[in-house]
């Protein structure tokens, strides 16, 4: 396959993915019910208990980072000449401050998650 099939397979599967996500996640938060219930049975929606529902859904963010570093992989090119464009000499210190700044806010943000 060339690369044009590619990045559309990729972001083909990045919008199904982050529709699933955002579908669930909105289920999650408002529809699917919390806490037990008469008899002791776990909460359902669909006949899925939410616990799974929430395993679905940490499922889904998963495929969707590794989706997100394949579709940047197949942008690379495109990433280094617009970092050249706008930061000239600077791009590739551009680069590492970009990533220096945007893995302590994803580490920041699994451990607010986590509470």
């Amino acid at each position: 396959m060339d690369k044009n099939r590619w990045l559309y397979l990729t972001g083909a599967l990045l919008y199904v993915d982050f529709t699933a996500l955002v579908i669930l996640g909105l289920l999650l938060k408002f529809a699917i019910p919390t806490g037990p219930r008469a008899g002791g049975s776990p909460p359902s929606f669909l006949g899925v208990t939410r616990h799974s529902w929430a395993d679905i859904h940490g499922t889904l963010g998963i495929l969707f980072v590794a989706l997100v570093v394949i579709h940047i992989a197949l942008n690379w090119t495109w990433v280094v000449n617009s970092s050249k464009r706008y930061f000239q000499d600077k791009w590739a210190q551009a680069l590492l401050i970009l990533s220096a700044v945007w893995v302590p806010v994803l580490f920041v943000g699994w451990i607010a998650s986590r509470f």
